[in-house]
């Protein structure tokens, strides 16, 4: 699985990428052999000084059958929304991967 994380106008982007890296890869680890490519955006909408519920998550997950599932998660806190987006990724995937046919 391919995976590639973009991060944009977030302070400390090396550890935000290790730390979705991580998160995706646990998460995703078993359903692996369904999946081609997962990309992960993390995004301060607004820009850094202003603070709110501005804080991006979007992961897209590309499957062997060239399927494609989007997750997207706002909130103030960028590590929480890449654990709620990641989260109900897995649990989106899993009901994919169950129902497509083998």
């Amino acid at each position: 699985m391919r995976v590639q994380i973009q991060v944009i106008g977030l302070p400390g982007s090396s550890k935000l990428r290790r730390f979705a890296a991580q998160k995706l890869d646990v998460a995703l680890s078993c359903f692996s052999d369904g999946i081609e490519a997962a990309s992960v955006r993390l995004r301060d909408i607004n820009g850094a000084d202003r603070g709110g519920v501005d804080k991006l998550c979007r992961v897209a997950i590309t499957f062997k059958g060239n399927s494609v599932v989007v997750i997207e998660e706002l909130g103030s806190n960028i590590l929480l929304a890449i654990e709620r987006a990641v989260d109900r990724l897995r649990q989106r995937v899993s009901r994919q991967l169950l129902r497509s046919p083998a």
